[in-house]
């Protein structure tokens, strides 16, 4: 039977879905207004690259709210799609709220490759609806929020639908890694009308796409929108030195110009550079505990969840180029340039670089601080790369790599490639964001574990890649034994086992990019260790006479880890060097094993040794400005110096008293406490002999500061209270230590 629908005539079933128009007095309009839908057609399967919000429909009020970043590449012949999920519960339900992508400032239509990409016409954009943007985004939201990463495990894309076959990587939000995967579907339309209205000069035609996500046993309507051409933004904030030049653009070999934009462009990234301070105040040789204050202290505070960096060009440190801090607390933070490091007088660097300042070379510069930023979004030099990318003249490859590529016919730094190998490029658009992204995951996190990427192809050789030499032997000297909170150090040896003279760096340390240690645990994880401070620049060789050997002392207590050794059991250590530009040899694992503290003792040393800030102020060599650290050391070395964990809080408390701290921000200096740096000297050098103290002053000072007072400090105390001649044992032991300062500062063959 039908039933009066209340208009004043019976409803017809047939048209129950016409739309019907109603004039200003509420009356029907004479007939039902029946508009037909607009002919469509498949988009373009170029339109969709770039970068989306993805949003789940919530199934009810009180169900958690999930949306995240979806990259989608397309390529000549190739279709990559990743993504990241964050959820939240949103209770008292707020209807219609939705935590929206952070915009970036679109700063204009930038050099290269971003020009390339900029936003296209509205027949490009493939429209299904029109909104108005007027700036490119990038999904950003609260690293708490974070939930899951996927990639596409394959895909199709067949009249306007994509079909995604993805792996998913659930995150537990408690140990801060990826603790499962599972698979599902994501499947999304995209259609756009046949003729398309002009797109007015002020409004961006956005695309959308919709569609559906299986997984986990439940189907979930999913929205896409796209919010930019490109994959992934962050700003880049560059403070500078006064009188030191940040290179704003640069012309490279090719003839073009280049900037750090254009360049991270290459790669589809939208950075925007801004600068803020240029006036930081002269100081010809900076600490890393200075720059890290400096840095902790001048950027800027920024709202939101924007991806941020901080990028500074200062003075000078030893022959660096430049440099990324990966503390512990906030790692792959900021990183520096040096714009005083002179170039060489090589017949391969470009006449007019010449013994010249690197800020002098734009080109130069530019390339180290583009690659100082690549670390910091987690890039690893291709050698210490699981993958094992090739070695070449593209951004990430060491300053000393590129240099031995240059020729007298195509010098550096013309024959360096601004851009990222294939490996680099792909890691930067589609690794999960807590390994890229500023600030969260340490340095070299995601690299040695394939599920915490996305993996590369794998030829016949695999993944280890290395091409070691039989030539070569790379030994670890470690303590079987230590305890949760002592000081542990090792030594590194390179020695030529062959009849033959090798050439070899001599960079034996974790700090300057050509050594890193592979640390196993209990439980069978494996992480990189370097130092908090990672220094890049030309590689300084030596050649080894057969039988020889180059060594390093390092200290593996804090490193960019954090404390090493928290976990009571049995864990292993090997170390991994890039010998040269094509070799790289590895050790054999060393074992020890850890045990909780016994003694009152070992209790009051594990618990000055692990409290904050301790950590950071012995792989720094200074304490800085914080004072508590400073506090804790103090006791430390006053009542535990027979130990090596006193010592080396003695020599770290030696190291910072023998000279000034300046902290340009607060315009405040400590000044030197001479007598007070002696008292503590005094204190590691009671009890122990020469050889051991040297060894442990060059571990607490940080390896990229060669002029670091402890070592100097250490030899001529040493020195000045031996007694009798050089053959006596006495005169051999400060022999012994006296060595060990000078491989410091320049390690040779012995």
């Amino acid at each position: 039977m039908d039933h009066d629908c209340g208009c004043g005539h019976a409803a017809s079933a047939a048209h129950d879905d016409i739309p019907l128009e109603f004039d200003a007095d509420g009356e029907l309009v004479t007939g039902p207004i029946i508009r037909p839908e607009l002919p469509t057609r498949p988009c373009p399967l170029g339109t969709l690259d770039g970068s989306w919000l993805l949003e789940l429909q919530r199934r009810t009020v009180f169900a958690p709210e999930v949306r995240g970043a979806l990259r989608i590449e397309v390529g000549a012949s190739s279709l990559r799609i990743s993504g990241d999920m964050y959820s939240r519960r949103v209770f008292p339900p707020v209807l219609g709220e939705v935590q929206r992508p952070v915009p970036i400032p679109d700063p204009g239509p930038a050099a290269g490759a971003d020009a390339a990409r900029d936003v296209g016409s509205a027949d490009e954009m493939a429209v299904s609806d029109v909104l108005p943007v007027t700036r490119r985004s990038y999904p950003a939201f609260p690293k708490a929020e974070y939930s899951w990463y996927f990639r596409s495990n394959g895909a199709t894309y067949v009249d306007g639908t994509l079909t995604v076959q993805i792996v998913r990587h659930l995150w537990n939000r408690t140990t801060q890694e990826f603790v499962s995967t599972d698979t599902g579907t994501l499947t999304l339309r995209c259609r756009r009308p046949l003729v398309l209205a002009p797109a007015s000069a002020l409004v961006v035609p956005s695309q959308r796409m919709t569609g559906t996500l299986s997984i986990g046993g439940t189907v979930s309507d999913v929205t896409a929108s796209k919010t930019s051409p490109m994959y992934r933004g962050c700003r880049i904030e560059v403070d500078a030195m006064v009188n030191r030049v940040f290179p704003a653009s640069a012309t490279i070999g090719s003839g073009a110009a280049a900037n750090v934009r254009s360049v991270y462009a290459s790669a589809g990234w939208d950075v925007t550079v801004v600068t803020d301070e240029i006036d930081v105040p002269d100081d010809a040789d900076l600490t890393n505990a200075e720059l890290a204050t400096l840095m902790s202290g001048h950027r800027q505070t920024v709202a939101g969840e924007q991806w941020r960096l901080w990028l500074f060009v200062g003075s000078s440190q030893g022959g660096l180029f430049g440099i990324m801090f990966d503390d512990d607390t906030v790692p792959r933070e900021g990183a520096g340039g040096f714009a005083d490091v002179v170039l060489g007088n090589d017949s391969f660097i470009a006449a007019a670089a010449r013994n010249r300042p690197l800020d002098e070379v734009p080109a130069a510069f530019l390339r180290t601080l583009v690659h100082e930023a690549g670390h910091a979004f987690n890039l690893w030099h291709p050698k210490h790369d699981v993958h094992n990318p090739g070695i070449g003249i593209e951004i990430m490859n060491q300053t000393g790599d590129v240099m031995g590529f240059a020729t007298v016919a195509n010098p550096y730094p013309g024959n360096a490639a601004f851009v990222f190998s294939e490996h680099d490029r792909t890691s930067l658009i589609h690794s999960p964001d807590p390994q890229v992204r500023p600030g969260w995951k340490n340095f070299g996190w995601g690299h040695g574990n394939l599920s915490a990427g996305l993996p590369a192809p794998v030829d016949v050789a695999g993944l280890a890649g290395d091409t070691g030499d039989e030539a070569l032997e790379l030994t670890v000297t470690m303590p079987a034994q230590a305890f949760v909170g002592e000081y542990v150090t090792a030594e590194v040896a390179l020695t030529n086992v062959s009849d033959q003279p090798r050439t070899v760096t001599t960079l034996i340390n974790l700090s300057e990019g050509d050594l890193v240690f592979l640390h196993t645990s209990p439980d069978h994880s494996l992480e990189h260790l370097v130092d908090v401070a990672i220094g890049c620049g030309p590689r300084p060789t030596t050649v080894l006479q057969p039988g020889e050997s180059i060594r390093g002392h390092v200290q593996v207590f804090f490193t960019n880890q954090g404390v090493t050794f928290t976990e009571p059991g049995r864990h292993t250590v090997a170390a991994q060097l890039e010998v040269d530009p094509v070799t790289t040899v590895r050790s054999a694992p060393v074992t020890i094993d850890v045990r909780g503290p016994g003694s009152e003792a070992e209790v009051d040393i594990s618990a000055k040794t692990l409290t904050p800030g301790v950590g950071r102020a012995i792989a720094l060599g200074d304490f800085a400005t914080d004072a508590a650290a400073r506090s804790v050391l103090t006791d430390l070395a006053e009542q535990h110096s027979d130990t090596d964990t006193g010592a080396a809080g003695a020599l770290v408390l030696a190291n910072s008293l023998a000279r000034s701290f300046t902290d340009v921000r607060a315009r405040g200096v400590r000044d030197a406490a001479p007598d007070e740096a002696a008292h503590f000297l005094e204190l590691a050098l009671a009890g122990r002999s020469a050889e051991r103290v040297a060894a442990l002053a060059v571990t607490v000072a940080s390896p990229t500061e060669k002029n670091a007072p402890v070592v100097a400090d250490t030899v001529a105390a040493l020195k000045a209270r031996t007694k009798g001649g050089a053959r006596s044992a006495a005169g051999k032991d400060v022999a012994a230590a006296e060595q060990i300062a000078e491989d410091f500062v320049s390690p040779q063959g012995r």
